[in-house]
C-alpha cells in the first residue's frame, strides 16, 4: 500500500500547482503556499473587456503532450482550441511574413543565396533529433558557420541579439535547435500554416481547475501567503513559517520557486548543489499590454530583426483570438527580455510607453497613441534561465541533498525551452520521485499525518 505522507509545496506556478494535484490524487495531506494574490505563476490571467488575458503571452504547440493529458483527466479538454498562426519578421522598415519555408525566399533585405543557406539550415535543423550534439557549441558560432556571417547578422544574430543582449553569444546551439525544432511539430508539412493552441478563457481556465482539484481531493491552497523560512528538525522533518505566522511540519517540501531564492531558504545547502543553482543566469521581462482600438499589423507574432528597436517582439494576441472574445477590442504584448539591473524593471509606465511609441510608428506609420485605450506592464525578474553551453552537467536535481526537500523550477527544464507544457511535466516528475522515495522507505513519515 502507497505510504501517505504531509507535503509542502512551495509556490503556486503551473509546475507548483501540477505537483500539488498529483500528490493529493496520490492521498497526500498537501498544503501550498503561493505568496501572491493569484495562481499561475506567469501563466495567470487578469480581468479585461469581459474576458480574462494572461500577464505575459501564452500559447502552446500541438507537441505539448503533458497539458493536453492534464487537461483531458481534468475535464477540460473542450477548452483547448486550435488555431492558424501567423509569423512575421521586421527589418528595414518592412514586415517580412514567415508562414512557411517559402517565406525565407522573400527576404529581400539578404541577398538569394544567403535566403537559399537559411532556408537549408532551418530544414537541416527540422530534421535533427538529438540535441546533444548542440550542447558544446554556441548559437552564435554554429549559425555564423552555416548561413554566413551577413545572414546571420542580419537575421539570426539580430533575434539572438534582441532577446539575450550582451549574452547572445553564450546561448548554446540547443535553445535555438529546440526553437527551430519544436515549430516543426505545429505543422504537418513545411508548407502549412502553423496549428496553436490556446486555452477557451485564458490559462486561469486551467489554473482554477487544478486549484479546485487540488482541493476536491483533500489538500489546501493557500493564496497570498508565503514562506518567510523553512528548517529542517532533529527527525528530518520540515518546519516552515509563513507570512501569517503560522508553523507547519511536514514530512516533505516541494520548492517551486527560482533557484536564488532556494538559496536564500536554505543556504546550509552543500557547496555542489549550490553551484549548480548559481550557474543559472536568469533574464528578466517586461511585457507592455496595449488595448487599442484597432490592430497595429495583421501579424500574430513579430519578431524584431532592427537592433535600433527597444524591444523583442510585438506579440497581438487578437490576430490570434478573435477580437470579439473581448468586446471587439485589440490587445497587443510588447515584449522585452533583459537584465536583472535593465531600467525598464523599474521605468514609469508612462515613461515606458513613451520610450515604445515612436517604434510601435516605426512598425506601422499609421498607429497613434490615441489608439490606446488602457495599458499595463507586467514585470518577472527571474523570467527564465540562460541556456548556456554544457548545460546538461549543471542542472540541479529534483532531489536536493537534503533529505525531504525537493526541486521543481524552469531552471530544470531542458533541453526544452520553458513553458506550460514543461512546467507540468517537472511537476509531474517531482511528484513520482517524492511518491517513490515513500514507497522505498527513503523519505520516512515521521507521524499520523491524517
Amino acid at each position: 500500500m502507497p505510504v501517505r505522507g504531509k507535503i509542502g509545496v512551495i509556490g503556486g506556478g503551473i509546475s507548483g500547482l501540477a505537483a500539488a494535484y498529483r500528490l493529493a490524487k496520490n492521498g497526500h495531506d498537501v498544503v501550498l503556499w503561493e505568496r501572491n494574490t493569484v495562481l499561475g505563476g506567469q501563466a495567470a490571467a487578469f480581468p479585461v473587456a469581459g474576458s480574462e488575458l494572461e500577464f505575459f503571452y501564452h500559447h502552446l504547440f500541438t507537441s505539448d503532450a503533458d497539458i493536453q493529458d492534464l487537461m483531458e483527466e481534468l475535464g477540460i479538454a473542450d477548452e483547448l482550441l486550435w488555431l492558424d498562426s501567423s509569423v512575421g519578421f521586421f527589418a528595414d522598415g518592412k514586415i517580412y511574413p514567415l508562414q512557411g519555408a517559402t517565406d525565407l525566399l522573400q527576404l529581400d533585405f539578404i541577398p538569394l543565396h544567403d535566403r537559399i543557406r537559411i532556408g537549408l539550415a532551418t530544414l537541416y535543423l527540422q530534421k535533427k533529433t538529438d540535441w546533444r550534439e548542440f550542447e558544446q557549441i554556441s548559437a552564435a558560432d554554429w549559425l555564423r558557420t552555416a548561413v554566413g556571417e551577413r545572414a546571420f547578422d542580419r537575421v539570426f544574430g539580430a533575434q539572438l541579439r534582441a532577446k539575450f543582449g550582451p549574452r547572445y553569444d553564450q546561448v548554446a546551439m540547443v535553445w535555438f535547435w529546440n526553437k527551430i525544432h519544436l515549430r516543426t511539430q505545429s505543422r504537418k508539412s513545411p508548407l502549412q500554416r502553423e496549428k496553436l493552441g490556446y486555452i477557451r478563457g485564458s490559462w486561469n481556465t486551467l489554473i482554477n481547475r487544478l486549484g479546485d482539484a487540488i482541493g476536491e481531493r483533500g489538500g489546501r491552497v493557500e493564496i497570498g501567503v508565503g514562506t518567510e523560512s523553512i528548517a529542517q528538525a532533529e527527525d528530518r522533518s520540515w518546519i516552515v513559517q509563513t507570512s501569517r505566522g503560522q508553523t507547519v511540519q511536514c514530512d516533505a517540501l516541494v520548492a517551486t520557486t527560482p533557484s536564488p531564492i532556494l538559496l536564500k531558504l536554505v543556504p546550509n545547502l552543500p557547496e555542489w548543489y549550490k553551484e549548480k543553482l548559481t550557474s543559472a543566469v536568469y533574464q528578466g521581462a517586461v511585457a507592455m499590454i496595449l488595448r487599442m482600438n484597432q490592430p497595429l499589423t495583421d501579424i500574430y507574432w513579430l519578431n524584431i530583426g532592427d537592433p535600433s528597436i527597444p524591444f523583442t517582439g510585438v506579440i497581438e494576441h487578437t490576430n490570434f483570438i478573435d477580437p470579439e472574445n473581448y468586446q471587439g477590442n485589440h490587445f497587443l504584448y510588447i515584449s522585452k527580455y533583459l537584465d536583472q539591473d535593465h531600467p525598464y524593471l523599474t521605468m514609469s509606465e508612462d515613461d515606458l510607453f513613451a520610450e515604445y511609441a515612436p517604434y510601435l510608428q516605426r512598425i506601422n506609420p499609421a498607429f497613434s497613441p490615441d489608439w490606446v485605450r488602457e495599458r499595463w506592464v507586467f514585470r518577472e525578474r527571474a523570467a527564465q534561465p540562460i541556456i548556456t553551453l554544457n548545460y546538461s552537467q549543471h542542472v540541479p536535481e529534483h532531489r536536493t541533498p537534503l533529505h525531504g526537500l525537493y526541486l521543481a523550477n524552469s531552471a530544470q527544464i531542458y533541453p526544452e525551452d520553458r513553458g506550460t507544457n514543461y512546467s507540468i511535466r517537472i511537476g509531474n516528475k517531482v511528484a513520482t520521485i517524492v511518491q517513490n522515495d515513500l514507497d522505498h522507505g527513503y523519505l520516512s513519515v515521521t507521524r499520523d499525518s491524517r
